[in-house]
């Protein structure tokens, strides 16, 4: 059977808002400069750590640092869901794809936060659910992906990785996966044409449908 491995945030859930009211309240509370919706979009991609890294920059000392991030983290924890959503298609796109391949989703996030986040929104629906560990890399080291392998007996060259950042593009590449990209969650069309300028983003959850239904029947 082949195998989906979708990102999370970007690709098949919008979690932008939550995200982003974390970070500036975790800001805030250090009298820190809050960071605009657009600013946050940007540092998305590499882990919440990173992200809080982008966000403080340079103003703040490693230790500080640290602390703003456990606020951060804390806090989201308990605002995760509040604007969280599903990108409008993409249930209908899994529902059509399930039983014809194994569905599995890849995240950055804590694996207990991704969990809860999946089986919140869609229950029933992915086959294996994977998220980080504080102790083990994130992506785009290949260690989460090729633990998903091998756990469930994964044929690469059946594969077939989603995402919506020139990140998942690397993460993807380091696993010796292919892979395709959207225009429609993190990253603008114009953003990508910079980062992965031989690639050719889908536009549309649609775009995506189409080019998905065919490659599971191939």
């Amino acid at each position: 059977m082949k195998t989906i491995i979708f990102d999370l945030d970007g690709t098949i859930l919008d979690t932008l808002q939550d995200l982003t009211n974390a970070v500036n309240h975790a800001l805030i509370s250090f009298n820190l400069e809050e960071r605009c919706i657009e600013f946050v979009r940007k540092a998305i991609g590499n882990g919440t750590q990173v992200l809080i890294n982008r966000c403080t920059g340079n103003s703040i000392t490693k230790e500080k640092e640290k602390e703003v991030f456990y606020l951060f983290k804390s806090y989201y924890l308990e605002h995760y869901d509040i604007y969280t959503k599903p990108y409008e298609g993409i249930k209908e796109l899994l529902t059509s794809l399930k039983g014809k391949c194994l569905l599995v989703v890849v995240s950055n996030k804590d694996n207990d936060l991704t969990q809860k986040l999946i089986n919140k929104e869609f229950p029933g629906i992915f086959d294996v659910i994977q998220g980080s560990y504080m102790d083990h890399p994130k992506k785009p080291d290949p260690y989460l992906i090729n633990k998903i392998v091998k756990e469930n007996d994964i044929n690469k060259e059946e594969c077939l990785y989603i995402g919506d950042t020139d990140i998942d593009k690397e993460s993807a590449s380091n696993a010796e996966l292919d892979y395709r990209l959207v225009a429609y969650g993190f990253r603008t069309l114009d953003e990508l044409k910079k980062t992965c300028p031989n690639d050719m983003p889908f536009s549309s959850i649609r775009e995506l449908t189409d080019y998905l239904l065919k490659w599971v029947n191939l």
